[in-house]
């Protein structure tokens, strides 16, 4: 099995999200990083199952999470790359900062 992967914007997304959960509550914003990582985890078994986003960048794939997080992804013979976490009222045609794979 693969590795699951961050680019520095998924990085910085999932520490944005972090941060604005963990103003009412560190516990669940705790939690809310561990859906999201074992979601993440989840798509490493069938990471094609994600829907293709290619309108946004070749290859890339997007996931909803149980969260109201949206994981974006590529996948590859080493796992998937975790692109952006982003939040699912985003406008996320208007974002156009997905890194290359």
């Amino acid at each position: 099995m693969g590795k699951v992967r961050h680019s520095a914007s998924a990085e910085n997304d999932l520490l944005e999200a972090w941060l604005y959960v963990a103003e009412e509550s560190i516990g669940a914003a705790d939690r809310l990083l561990d859906r999201i990582d074992a979601e993440a985890r989840t798509l490493l078994q069938q990471p094609k199952m994600g829907r293709a986003r290619d309108e946004l960048a070749v290859g890339l794939r997007s996931w909803p999470t149980s969260t109201p997080y949206i994981l974006f992804y590529f996948a590859d013979t080493d796992g998937i790359m975790i692109a952006r976490v982003l939040h699912h009222a985003r406008d996320v045609p208007a974002i156009g900062d997905w890194p290359a794979h």
